[in-house]
Formats: structure tokens, sequence, C-alpha cells
């Protein structure tokens, strides 16, 4: 099992980082395919934020939110509107605040589950917050945010997040590929 003082996971094979980040924006296509417009961000963000060194992951949540974007506009046929457009934006903007809110939990004295747990409920709290907020300024439909719908976004998120987790477990179970780092996350 991995520990606290292992987070965030350094590559120690070469490239091991850049796959995971390939890992991610593959994990997102396939997932923008499959579910259209609901990509699990949140997932892709806490356990990028938990796992990764800072900047990766930050260019794990780039790459995922433009790898759905181009999913949605040129094989999902998005409409090529102003709203949809802003919506895209509002999405990514919310990855991010998804991302930074995750990040933020690190700072965090707590085992591995706790951490992850954490993180990935603060990235959700982030990413539905932004995304209601947007409501006011971007057409919605009314049902957007209903206690269906947010539990059916929330369930798709804790699914990806916890094959994402599954998959890095068992890559880091190989040691050689990963080497734990102490202290706080380095950008």
């Amino acid at each position: 099992m991995l520990e606290r003082n292992q987070l965030p996971l350094r590559p120690a094979a070469p490239g091991f980082a850049i796959a995971w980040v390939v890992i991610i924006a593959g994990a997102s296509v396939a997932l923008s395919l499959l579910l259209a417009c609901i990509a699990p961000f949140v997932a892709l963000a806490a356990v990028s934020a938990v796992v990764l060194p800072r900047r990766m992951a930050v260019t794990a949540v780039l790459i995922a939110w433009l790898a759905n974007q181009m999913v949605g506009y040129f094989v999902l046929g998005y409409p090529q509107t102003w709203d949809s457009y802003a919506w895209g934006l509002a999405i990514g903007i919310a990855a991010f605040a998804s991302l930074a809110a995750a990040l933020g939990v690190l700072r965090l004295s707590a085992d591995l589950p706790v951490t992850m747990a954490g993180a990935f409920l603060a990235g959700f709290v982030a990413y539905e917050g932004l995304l209601f907020a947007a409501t006011s300024l971007l057409p919605s439909g009314d049902d957007a945010f209903s206690p269906s719908v947010v539990a059916n976004v929330l369930l798709i998120n804790a699914l990806a997040a916890i094959g994402l987790v599954g998959l890095h477990a068992a890559a880091a179970a190989g040691r050689g590929l990963v080497t734990g780092h102490r202290g706080p996350a380095q950008a």
C-alpha cells in the first residue's frame, strides 16, 4: 500500500508521469465518447492532484479538457453556438477549480484514503459550485442541477476515480516505476 509520504509520486522510470498524463487524456476521450456530457473531470483532477507533481497535474487536466472538447465538437457534433462554447469554457474553468481544490487538500496531514477522499470531495464541490454559478450567466435547463442529475455526476466521477486509483496502484505496485517524495508538492 502506498503511504502518505509517497505523494505526489515522482516518476522513477523514464516517461512514467508522461504516460500517466496520456492515460488521463485517453480516459477523458473514452469517457467523453461513452458519457458525452458527463466527462468525469472531478475524478481526473482529484487523482491527478494526488498522484502527479503539480505541473503534471495541471497538464493532465488541460489535455483532458482539450481532448473532451475536441471529441465533443469534432465527433459528437456539439452545436457551434456561443453558449456551447461558453459552457465548454465554463467546464474547463470548473475542472481547474476542481484541481485547485484537490491540491489544497494535499496540505492536510492524513493517510492516503482520507487524502484521496478529501481531494475528491473538495474537487466535486468546487466543480459543481462553479458550474452552478455559471447558470446565472449562461442558458441552462431547469433540471440541470436537480438532485438526481448531481447524484449521477457524483456516481460517474466516483466510479472513474476508483478506476483511476486502481490503475495507478497497479502501476505503482512495480515500485520500479515510481519513487516516494517526502514533503509538500513541488511546482
